[in-house]
């Protein structure tokens, strides 16, 4: 390895190396315009244990690798996400260890001090999953001799213990006090077609068939760095369309006409999803109705669904999950115990 000032007389430094990538192939690289003799070496140092196949780095070192592999695999907004997560949570406790360093005990005692944030239990879940991700990572590509998260009950929950919503008297007395002819478009489809906001906020005009009474979802809105970024939906079952009822149906097809008939790709909404979320409280206030997150209009919804008695299959292909699992996993309790009613009609057979 060689590490000397660079000859345009900036005085900065450059690392010039060799190393093999995870094929065995020997490669040579170089990089310049360190400031110091100190650092130009610390990144050829990294650099080569980060493409030696072992697990003898630094936890930073290996979160950049393990970043570079999600990133071309997971959505901007998980990644987004992610790493918000590690820089706050994760790598000022762990980011200057080296992997091999970090012991079970080390584990137990960063997630003894999450506990004691006032984080919710669903976030906790996903802070933990977040770095026993990385350390399983380490395991399958790096030869980590021993998985510290292995063994370590998690932490957090997987659904909230409660589930938030309003039931349709609720909804109509705060829908009553929206009188922007957005917002109220923008409720209204949320509330009778149980969609994601993104999803919502990412409409075109050309998604809405009147005639057909349908919306057709294909997309998701999502804000990254100050802009409006739009992606396929959260997952492959999330590409689907949905019915609407006569009166939402009017309702869109009059908010078009406002717009002064947009073209097809012509985005339907512009508000903001803080605006909405923030909207949608101050009108709860108002109608004297609890307030709850905007994406509890989405469990509303899949709530007057089961006390309409449709079935989890119907529910799930309108919700966009990807199984039938996953929303009895969520919606389970809401249904009524059927146990006496097998009873009784087995009864009737004997």
């Amino acid at each position: 390895m060689a590490v000397n000032k660079m000859i345009d007389g900036s005085g900065r430094w450059y690392a010039s190396f060799y190393y093999k990538d995870s094929f065995g192939v020997t490669h040579r690289k170089k990089k310049e315009g360190f400031p110091t003799k100190r650092e130009a070496a610390a990144y050829a140092d990294t650099f080569v244990r980060q493409h030696s196949g072992s697990c003898n780095m630094t936890f930073g070192a290996l979160y950049e690798l393990y970043l570079q592999s999600c990133s071309v695999r997971l959505r901007d907004s998980t990644i987004q996400k992610k790493k918000h997560i590690f820089r706050d949570k994760i790598l000022p406790v762990f980011g200057q260890l080296p992997v091999s360093s970090i012991t079970p005990l080390m584990i137990h005692d960063w997630q003894t001090r999450m506990m004691q944030t006032a984080y919710s239990p669903t976030y906790l879940r996903t802070i933990n999953n977040d770095l026993a991700a990385i350390f399983r990572f380490a395991e399958k590509y790096y030869g980590i001799e021993q998985n510290p998260c292995r063994n370590e009950p998690r932490i957090g929950k997987r659904d909230a213990k409660t589930m938030r919503f309003w039931t349709l008297e609720q909804y109509q007395k705060v829908i009553q006090s929206i009188t922007d002819p957005e917002l109220h478009a923008i409720y209204q489809t949320l509330f009778w077609t149980g969609m994601r906001r993104g999803e919502c906020l990412a409409l075109t005009a050309g998604d809405i068939d009147c005639k057909e009474k349908t919306i057709s979802i294909t997309k998701t809105r999502s804000r990254q760095g100050g802009k409006d970024i739009i992606t396929p939906p959260k997952t492959e079952h999330s590409i689907r369309t949905v019915t609407m009822p006569d009166q939402l149906c009017a309702e869109l097809q009059t908010y078009i006409n406002r717009l002064y008939h947009p073209a097809k790709d012509d985005m339907l909404f512009h508000r903001s999803p803080g605006n909405v979320s923030a909207t949608l409280g101050r009108a709860a206030e108002r109608a004297g109705v609890p307030r709850i997150r905007l994406h509890d209009l989405r469990h509303s919804h899949a709530s007057l669904l089961v006390e309409m008695g449709f079935s989890p299959l119907l529910i799930a292909e309108r919700l966009g999950h990807d199984s039938v699992d996953t929303t009895l996993r969520i919606y389970a309790h809401l249904y009524p115990d059927k146990q006496a009613d097998v009873a009784q009609k087995l009864s009737t057979l004997a």
